[in-house]
């Protein structure tokens, strides 16, 4: 081998490695470490307005369990005795509630927590986030007879960013689309000015 061909082999090599290494820099930077998809990016959302609970979602999804989940809007939820999304007997007695009642949830994800004490009184909704498969029975009971506090979202932790979303594809109301999401710190300047304000 001459100097010329050693020269120009030894450039490319350098090359390589150069462009090798801003490539791994980029996409280690755009990964979240987690392994659940870019830090910044489009993801998929699921409309409320759109969506009827059908329960595709927690079959369709390539993650298992789905990545999504329900959530109850505490700002229009109206922390009633019983609670549609959580007991599917409208008619139970306040006391038999937690004994007899007869849950929606079939993974019984709808956590029900007395807020002012008495049995008559005032209860707060939540989801369980560890046993919420996505079904959207929960969802389906409070959006029909309730007050349309609970809805599923696709979690932006959970998701692995599928470029085509299975279950957009499957959606028989076309409720999922993508939008953007920005930084994972997109917010955190308006928290701070909203706090500031105070």
């Amino acid at each position: 081998m001459d100097r010329r061909k050693f020269l120009v082999n030894l450039g490319r090599g350098a090359c390589a490695i150069v462009i090798g290494g801003v490539t791994y820099r980029v996409v280690k930077n755009q990964l979240n470490p987690q392994g659940a998809g870019p830090k910044t990016r489009f993801v998929w959302a699921i409309d409320p307005h759109k969506c009827n609970g059908c329960g595709i979602c927690e079959v369709a999804c390539v993650r298992t369990p789905s990545a999504v989940k329900a959530v109850n809007d505490q700002k229009k939820c109206s922390f009633c005795v019983v609670c549609y999304g959580h007991i599917s007997d409208k008619q139970i007695a306040s006391d038999k509630i937690i004994s007899d009642g007869k849950r929606v949830c079939p993974h019984d994800a709808v956590v029900r927590e007395s807020y002012s004490g008495t049995v008559d009184g005032t209860f707060i909704y939540t989801i369980d986030d560890k046993k919420c498969t996505g079904c959207g029975k929960c969802v389906k009971n409070c959006t029909e007879k309730g007050t349309q506090s609970m809805f599923l979202i696709i979690r932006p932790d959970l998701c692995i960013a599928c470029n085509s979303c299975n279950i957009a594809a499957k959606c028989p109301q076309n409720a999922i689309d993508r939008v953007w999401f920005g930084p994972e710190d997109d917010f955190k300047g308006e928290y701070e000015l909203e706090y500031e304000q105070n």
